[in-house]
């Protein structure tokens, strides 16, 4: 068995970052949010998971913490799948979910069924399921867009969160 410190798996992790990730970044939180270019490939992706929705801005989530305990996991699981899901957050409990990866249970603006299964973070597969079961206005909500490694989660490690939209 091989034992590394907290430096060795930082340095780890941080070898593998996806590419499209801001180098230069320096972290003086777990997570940063890089604000995305309009022209950029990745905001054209992500604005069309939206219908045509009037998007005031995405962000990318860069946190190592989150995204090496993703990769630890699909390397345990041997999972090749992974898909993309909706969870949203009341604007004032983002840096909650951003800081404790869409742990519900510590947001101060919760709505029951909205954003938990009473087990998990409520995950939606498209925004048109999200927007249907929204009951605040969308300048009050932030989708988050996240990588999951499958369709029943069984901790935090199998999901990351990837963007912010902002409407």
């Amino acid at each position: 068995m091989v034992i590394m410190d907290d430096d060795a798996i930082l340095t780890f992790v941080m070898s593998y970052l996806p590419e499209k990730w801001d180098k230069t970044t320096e972290y003086t939180r777990s997570w940063n949010l890089i604000p995305l270019s309009t022209q950029s490939v990745d905001y054209q992706i992500v604005e069309s998971y939206f219908y045509g929705a009037h998007i005031s801005l995405i962000q990318r989530v860069q946190n190592p913490f989150q995204f090496g305990r993703y990769m630890i996991r699909r390397e345990m699981t041997q999972t090749t799948y992974e898909d993309i899901v909706f969870h949203v957050v009341h604007r004032d409990d983002l840096e909650t979910a951003l800081k404790f990866n869409c742990d519900y249970r510590r947001y101060q603006r919760r709505h029951e069924g909205l954003y938990e299964d009473h087990k998990h973070p409520k995950f939606y597969h498209s925004f048109k399921d999200l927007i249907n079961v929204n009951n605040h206005s969308m300048s009050d909500i932030r989708v988050l867009v996240l990588k999951i490694l499958t369709n029943e989660p069984k901790t935090q490690c199998d999901y990351y969160i990837e963007y912010v939209v902002t409407f």
